[in-house]
């Protein structure tokens, strides 16, 4: 651990050296940047916006990687499979929405992070202790939600197009049309392929010749399109009575090549996506608020083609066609009561099926169904000026049952309260409250004729505290600093995990027991003469009470294994007129491979650096090149048996490689509406 804390210190310690060697006078005519804040009362949250970040956004995952308290754990290089941990929890317990529509739940508990697009005007909210109750059905590990381009944003178009390492090439369009005080539309299209066919150091081969071989990873690449649609329409009932109508579809396709592992490479084999997507919310004015009817449908269908000889080598399926169907509603009604409160109640009801569709070499798995109902309610009371009192709470209720004739049920009740007090430059909030998760349909029924269904799975449960602060000041018009810090702890119950059971080792659901997740959590925001630095640190510790390692006679808990104890990132940016300069560093510490923590992944610092300029004379037009591992790590050395060290590729997970250095040159082009037509606010 000495070490690690070392390399951490190191890197953060460059990052101010860099800050003290690159300053300059501010400029006269640079405008005031105003920090907007959301209140923190109900749970801790992080935003991130595509034109915002000072990295160049490839993907989801890149978008919210580096927020606080969140880890992306990629099996490959940009766009290639990518989970989400929030504050240690794994990624099936994270819920995702898109627009307002689940993206995860019962058929699809883990969500590759690879499959959402992005289109310019996107932007991303972590909620990293407690989502608000009206949003849908709770979850035990955070909630990501992505909000794709509003009608109501200004009008304008964007476009953006980039190319780089490995074969990549990737496109994203924006446009919002239409009249200020009646319809707008908002359209987005996003485009993307690679080969990814990087080279990675082969631990095998550099073992047996004493240095390092490099082999290549095949079958890597992808290609991907999706388009949106949103449109706004003004509902007038009477004069100066208005409400809106909101319609939001989206359709996209992926091919992605599945490389497998270093030590079982699969070079013929490919999974064929979709996604339809469809929502709709009427909003009508109602008493002290506004009441909503919202309605939404969603499909996703997965194909997987292989040769069936490496089929049958693999024990997998050559060929398939799965459907996931899902759709729901909800009705509510949000508004002020009096000037001091805010409530939001929300009735909300989905279903969804796992259907699947034919197998060719192996077993079907069943076909299941889940149908969920629930009752939300979102609260905050301001008995002060500077103190704000929140409270959230939702009923939920449902029932699986699958096509071999299983079914079970299930009811849980969640919630929360928060605090949040206002002293000036500084703002502390506490929360605390109760968190569920349902088990899914692959741990419930089984799947793949690999995994083992158990239909009596209790759902997994949580208790979740956390308190933190934040400091946020701009001084002269020169330096504005924003600063946050916050603890957590988490004792979670039933977790739900696979085991071996049987002679032929096959995995079965089953509930172990408590985990034990405590951690930290901060955020640094600083400009000042040109220069801005953005840093990111999540510590984290972690101990899994239904497992017991006995070292001299004493039992410890062995950490949940892929969470990083560590894991930094930074970013230093330096403006001079229409020229910006970036330095960025992540760092990945005390990664633990297996469940009994005999083999710990070896601390990973990774470089970056980038510069965009502002076309001058072609208002709107940037240009930027963008580098990543910027000094071409590819292998870190493990401990070995019997003394000593071997070279071993880099990555989140073993056998899965991440690149080494990669280059993107991009180009974006904004048209705004002259600013005073954008200025004009669509109807709410």
């Amino acid at each position: 651990m000495g070490r690690e804390m070392r390399e951490i210190l190191e890197a953060l310690a460059l990052a101010v050296a860099l800050i003290a060697t690159s300053a300059r006078p501010a400029r006269a005519d640079e405008p005031d940047e105003v920090v907007v804040r959301a209140p923190q009362a109900g749970g801790f949250v992080s935003r991130a916006r595509v034109e915002d970040s000072p990295r160049e956004i490839t993907d989801a995952a890149s978008l919210i990687e580096p927020m606080p308290g969140v880890h992306v754990r990629r099996l490959g290089a940009d766009d290639s499979f990518a989970t989400l941990s929030i504050r240690g929890t794994s990624s099936t317990q994270v819920a995702i929405y898109l627009g307002g529509v689940p993206l995860s739940g019962g058929a699809d508990p883990s969500l590759d992070l690879a499959t959402l697009p992005l289109w310019p005007g996107s932007s991303a909210r972590v909620f990293r202790s407690f989502a608000p109750a009206a949003l849908g059905r709770g979850s035990l590990g955070g909630t990501l939600v992505l909000d794709t381009p509003s009608a109501r944003t200004p009008i304008g178009t964007e476009v953006y197009v980039a190319a780089g390492a490995y074969g990549s090439r990737r496109m994203r369009v924006g446009d919002v049309s239409g009249d200020p005080d009646g319809v707008r539309i908002a359209t987005g299209f996003s485009a993307s392929r690679s080969d990814d066919d990087f080279s990675y150091v082969d631990n095998a081969a550099s073992a047996q010749a004493g240095r390092e071989v490099l082999a290549t990873r095949e079958n890597a690449g992808h290609a991907a399109a999706s388009g949106l649609a949103a449109i706004a329409i003004p509902v007038r009932l009477a004069p100066g009575t208005t409400g809106a109508l909101a319609i939001t579809t989206l359709a996209q396709v992926r091919r992605q090549r599945l490389p497998g592992t270093i030590s079982v490479p699969t070079r013929l084999q490919r999974l064929d996506s979709n996604r339809l997507l469809g929502a709709l919310e009427l909003s009508l004015p109602a008493g002290s608020g506004a009441a909503s009817v919202r309605t939404w449908a969603r499909r996703d269908g997965l194909s997987i083609h292989g040769d069936p000889r490496e089929s049958a080598r693999l024990l997998s399926p050559s060929e398939t066609a799965d459907a996931i169907i899902a759709a729901g509603g909800s009705l509510g009604w949000k508004g002020r009561p009096s000037e001091n409160t805010t409530f939001e109640a929300r009735i909300d009801a989905s279903g969804e099926r796992f259907a699947p569709g034919l197998w060719i070499g192996s077993t079907q798995p069943p076909g299941a169904r889940r149908t969920n109902a629930g009752l939300g309610i979102d609260a905050t009371y301001r008995p002060v000026p500077r103190l704000t009192l929140a409270a959230s709470a939702r009923g939920d209720a449902w029932f699986d049952s699958a096509d071999d004739g299983i079914a079970t049920n299930d009811t849980r009740p969640t919630g929360n309260v928060g605090g949040e007090l206002a002293l000036g430059a500084v703002t502390l909030a506490t929360h605390g409250g109760l968190l569920a998760r349902p088990a899914s349909f692959v741990e419930r029924y089984g799947d793949h004729g690999i995994f083992l269904g158990n239909a009596g799975l209790r759902p997994e449960s949580a208790t979740t505290l956390d308190a933190g602060g934040s400091y946020a000041t701009k001084l002269g018009g020169v330096l504005r600093v924003r600063l946050e810090l916050a603890a957590f702890a988490t004792w979670a119950e039933d977790l739900i995990v696979f085991i071996p059971r049987g002679a032929n080792a096959r995995a079965r659901a089953e509930n172990i027991g408590r985990a034990r997740l405590l951690g930290t959590e901060a955020a640094l925001d600083a400009a000042a003469y040109g220069i801005e630095l953005r840093l990111s640190h999540t510590a984290l510790a972690t101990a899994n009470e239904a497992e017991c390692r006995v070292t001299q006679g004493t039992c410890e808990r062995p950490a949940l294994p892929g969470r990083p104890t560590h894991d930094v990132v930074g970013d230093l940016a330096y403006t001079l007129g229409p020229v910006r300069l970036r330095y960025g560093v992540d760092v990945v510490a005390g990664i633990q491979n297996d469940s009994i923590g005999s083999i710990v992944v070896p601390t990973r610092v990774l470089h970056a650096a980038g510069a965009r300029l502002a076309v001058p004379g072609s208002p709107g037009l940037s240009l930027a090149l963008d580098v990543r591992n910027l000094l071409d790590l590819r292998a870190a050395r493990y401990p070995v048996l019997g003394g000593g060290t071997d070279p071993y590729a880099i990555g989140d997970l073993y056998d899965y490689p991440i690149p080494g250095r990669r280059l993107l040159l991009s180009a974006r082009w904004a048209f705004p509406e002259p600013k005073a037509s954008a200025s004009v606010r669509a109807p709410q």
